[in-house]
């Protein structure tokens, strides 16, 4: 990932981000679970699932589903995130090792049954070959058969290109943090098919208030049709599934268009 998404403030707060973007963990966990047990590999009787959780963040993922039976991976570039996951990791004594690693460069062995990346990761993948060489390398590192899931926000209309404005709050204890998800319409480049977009943290703690800002970062806008060209050409996966919820009843469809599509690949070579 770039310096300014590696350097951002947000992510020097881990326990602030665990807390705000602890919404939807357990349904999202549930659909891997579903996704494995119904499009991946076999795994042998008395063994644990592998996977692979790329941009861990505080581990949220990465906590819920070693509790369920998972051996678990985790990288991110923030070192502060990989802190925080391995001292949660520790304390409740689970099978989760986290490293400091890049979409770019994963630096990480396998095999995985199932590899995952979340919350629009994705999308810091700028360009077509940089897309291609992190399928490659996600592909060398899954087991066959094995799954990659990811996600990523798809406009809902084209004049919201760039200028969506998304929030919710999570509360815990005395402690409230407001997420704000912000683009920059300003910033849209139309050929490389980017703009810049921001989190920032509205944090209520103790009768004071403070706001965390993320800084602007340049992501990648990628269409349904494109991803799936993009997938297809490196002959190693097949897009088994797209979703508009974490539910594999709920296909990705016009009608039901979300915030973000879900993408189910399965490896086949």
């Amino acid at each position: 990932m770039q310096d300014t998404v590696k350097n951002s403030e947000v992510y020097a707060h881990p326990a602030y981000y665990a807390l705000g973007y602890r919404w939807n963990t357990e349904t999202e966990c549930d659909f891997v679970d579903a996704s494995l047990k119904l499009m991946g590999p076999e795994i042998p009787k008395d063994s644990a699932p592998r996977l692979l959780d790329i941009g861990c963040g505080a581990g949220r993922h990465a906590m819920l589903l070693a509790k369920r039976g998972w051996k678990v991976t985790g990288i991110d570039p923030s070192q502060p995130m990989v802190d925080f996951v391995q001292a949660q990791a520790k304390s409740e004594k689970l099978p989760v090792t986290a490293l400091v690693g890049e979409l770019s460069s994963l630096g990480v062995s396998g095999p995985f049954d199932t590899a995952i990346c979340f919350m629009d990761t994705f999308r810091f993948l700028l360009g077509n070959e940089s897309i291609h060489s992190h399928l490659m390398a996600v592909a060398d590192l899954l087991a066959p058969g094995g799954l990659y899931i990811t996600d990523f926000w798809v406009p809902r209309q084209w004049d919201t290109i760039g200028s969506e404005i998304h929030q919710w709050e999570q509360t815990q204890g005395d402690t409230m943090v407001r997420v704000f998800y912000v683009q920059h319409p300003d910033s849209v480049d139309p050929i490389a098919q980017t703009f810049e977009d921001e989190l920032v943290f509205e944090v209520h703690e103790g009768g004071d208030i403070r706001e965390v800002r993320g800084g602007r970062t340049r992501t990648r806008l990628i269409l349904p049709q494109e991803f799936r060209a993009l997938v297809a050409g490196t002959g190693r996966f097949a897009v088994v599934g797209t979703f508009g919820e974490f539910d594999l009843t709920k296909p990705f469809t016009a009608e039901s268009l979300s915030w973000r599509m879900i993408s189910v690949l399965k490896k086949v070579q």
